[in-house]
């Protein structure tokens, strides 16, 4: 509110220093009215829905939660959430749990009470949002005949691989294709006696953790070494829910913190709010409480985007619904993703269609390999950052031939064990989009058991840069342009799928650099990338470049800049570190119109031809909305030298500080992948002297705002 009242009052005072136009004239021409905040900003989408059904008898009870508006100070924030709690005590109304996270912005109350109390809770200052609760996820498992003998005497992981966190429904650690391989089966809470599993999630997940592609494994014979053990914590019940006097955000804060304290670095989160779709730009509840996790314990959250049923998107299933579903999920106001998919620091997974086996004669799959799934939910974030960042595995539906709804079959969904209590099954088949979240875990876990020491930061630039999309699911609709069919594309699968391999082993034609900082606000950091001799010869062989930057800023919920700020890079060739510090202070002086004082505009970044700042895609507005950021460039033909800095790339990562403390220094990792196609030389070993003879020089840093 002070910054909105400081804007205003600038505004207010017309045209300044012989400008044209007020200071954020553009902001406030954009309102068009202004009023109280009142019951219909409270009341929670489907809340509504709820008491519109229910009968008018007053004394019918609910379980919501209630948000109480976060003040920015803790001392505060108590005050007010105690207030409201004595109150509702007051009333008769049952609290069963509370939350308040400082760092994320967030307060809630989990409460249980008539419909005039949660009338009246509509109407009070204190309250930001009352809404339902969340509610499990649906199951769709297919028994298969697998035998015992098939998944028996199975390699077993490392005893020093890395530990994943799995907070789930538990495991059952017994099971064969996870023996071995559980450190150990916890709770964070009093909600539960034990970690065992007693809905068959969570031993579904651990098993994908674990084994990957289950389906290849089992049709070779050949089982490979997990890469990584597992460390269960509990937090939903027997029918995959959060129980019902808790709040998903304090059971999973708890269950964070254990798993942080046991050292766990990477954290698979297969679960959401199948009701609790993000509308607008605000961030959901939950999806702020894991980004302040993120950062507080410096873990990697791999959360899926939710699944969506698509009936609810597509109203018929007619013979062109096979191909043309990516456009019907891009038109649907019913598919944005679901709490905590929005949440910026993690890597959010969504669903892709698999390889696909021989189905039923006269059922037709939904999709290509590659494509999303149909039931997978789509971007974009907090703020129009690109999410979901990368895709998986998660299944698909098999289609009749006379146009009548999917059906499950095998053919058409993912292995994974089978850890339902009432099931003979070893092995299932199952499709969704938490079965995707767990290979891009397991990538993780990988880069960790490669690189131990690497930050949160590091391990999601390194997962990232091994992403590649396929053809797009758009290319057939010719009403669309280049630019909309990418922009849509990411919406759908983001940057594409990640490479277990790629992400952390430089080829002879496939070679990535990396590194790691911290950069205060407002300043800029310049890297020099060497050039492989390979891009410089002549022929049609593909050759390419890929960057990727992760960081960790502080988040709040309620605040119209989600980030504390933000990060964004360009590559440049045949601009001196020297040329570009100048460059990035004129495009500081175009943002603040100083043209128009110096009579002249100013050449910038953004100004330079393509030949010296690469085209890399998508775009830096497109990309810099969020904290996982990719960008790519493939050239089909040689690369020119034509001036002597031109044998050489110019990395500028900048930070632009939006509300963060101005003294804070905030870290980040940016890892760039150079390749080549197998007409032209290796380039392994060139880099590698390249980079030898670099190593002397010195990073260019300097500041760009005072």
């Amino acid at each position: 509110m002070a910054e909105f009242l400081r804007r205003l009052d600038l505004y207010s005072k017309g045209p300044q220093d012989g400008n044209k136009t007020a200071s954020y004239e553009r902001f406030f021409d954009n309102i068009a009215s202004v009023r109280r905040y009142g019951r219909k900003d409270r009341i929670g989408k489907y809340l509504a829905a709820r008491l519109a059904q229910a009968e008018a008898d007053e004394t019918a009870e609910f379980t919501v939660d209630v948000e109480v508006w976060h003040p920015g100070d803790e001392e505060k924030a108590i005050s007010w959430i105690n207030a409201l709690e004595h109150a509702l005590l007051e009333v008769h109304a049952e609290v069963h749990d509370r939350f308040s996270s400082p760092a994320a912005g967030v307060s809630l109350l989990r409460v249980t009470a008539s419909l005039a109390v949660i009338s009246r809770l509509l109407d009070v200052d204190l309250v930001a949002k009352v809404d339902a609760l969340a509610v499990g996820t649906r199951d769709h498992m297919s028994p298969s005949d697998v035998s015992l003998e098939q998944v028996t005497d199975l390699p077993t992981a490392a005893a020093g691989s890395p530990v994943v966190g799995l907070i789930d429904s538990g495991v059952q650690t017994e099971h064969p294709l996870l023996r071995g391989c559980i450190v150990d089966a916890a709770t964070a809470s009093n909600a539960f006696s034990d970690g065992v599993d007693r809905h068959g999630h969570g031993t579904k997940i651990a098993s994908i953790l674990l084994r990957g592609s289950i389906e290849e494994q089992l049709a070779s014979g050949e089982w490979e070494t997990p890469p990584c053990r597992i460390l269960s914590v509990r937090v939903l019940d027997a029918e995959n829910k959060i129980p019902h006097d808790r709040l998903p955000q304090s059971e999973i804060a708890n269950a964070v913190a254990y798993l942080a304290s046991q050292g766990v670095k990477v954290i698979n989160l297969s679960l959401g709010d199948e009701e609790g779709m993000m509308v607008g730009d605000r961030a959901p509840t939950l999806a702020a409480v894991l980004d302040s996790l993120a950062r507080k314990f410096g873990v990697v959250f791999a959360v899926p985007t939710g699944n969506v049923i698509p009936a609810q998107y597509s109203g018929v299933f007619d013979e062109s619904f096979p191909v043309d579903y990516p456009r019907r999920l891009l038109e649907s106001p019913d598919t944005g993703l679901i709490d905590p998919a929005p949440s910026a620091l993690s890597l959010t997974v969504g669903g892709a269609v698999p390889a696909l086996r021989a189905g039923t004669l006269g059922r037709t799959h939904v999709g290509k390999p590659g494509w999303p799934s149909p039931f997978s939910r789509i971007g974009p974030g907090i703020n129009g950052a690109i999410k979901p960042e990368v895709n998986a595995p998660a299944g698909t539906l098999g289609l009749g031939i006379d146009g009548n709804d999917p059906e499950d079959e095998d053919a058409f969904m993912v292995a994974v064990a089978d850890g339902r209590l009432e099931s003979s099954a070893l092995v299932s088949y199952d499709r969704g989009t938490s079965l995707a979240a767990p290979r891009v875990a397991r990538a993780c876990a990988i880069v960790q058991d490669a690189y131990p020491d690497a930050s949160s930061n590091l391990i999601r630039a390194l997962v990232l840069q091994s992403a590649t999309s396929g053809s797009s699911p758009l290319q057939g609709i010719q009403s669309m342009s280049d630019a909309l069919r990418e922009g849509e594309t990411l919406r759908l699968a983001g940057y594409g799928q990640v490479s277990e391999r790629r992400s952390v082993l430089s080829g002879e034609r496939d070679t990535v650099l990396f590194a790691e900082s911290e950069i205060p606000l407002d300043s800029v950091h310049l890297y020099t990338v060497p050039i492989p001799e390979a891009f410089f010869l002549s022929g049609r062989e593909q050759r390419g470049v890929t960057v990727s930057l992760c960081f960790d800023p502080p988040v709040r919920a309620r605040r119209m800049d989600y980030l504390g700020s933000r990060m964004q890079f360009d590559l440049l060739r045949g601009v001196s570190p020297s040329a570009t510090m100048d460059l990035l202070l004129a495009e500081e002086k175009e943002a603040r119109k100083e043209r128009k004082r110096l009579g002249k505009r100013l050449a910038t970044i953004s100004s330079l031809p393509n030949r010296q700042r690469i085209p890399l895609k998508p775009g830096r507005n497109a990309r810099s909305a969020g904290a996982n950021q990719v960008g790519r460039m493939v050239w089909r033909s040689a690369l020119t030298r034509f001036n002597a800095d031109s044998s050489e790339f110019v990395l500028a990562v900048q930070n632009v500080n939006r509300w963060d403390s101005p003294t804070r220094k905030q870290p980040y990792a940016i890892a760039v992948r150079l390749w080549v196609g197998d007409a032209l030389p290796p380039v392994y070993a060139d880099l590698r002297a390249k980079v030898r003879t670099m190593r002397a020089q010195a990073t260019v840093r300097a500041q760009v705002r005072g």
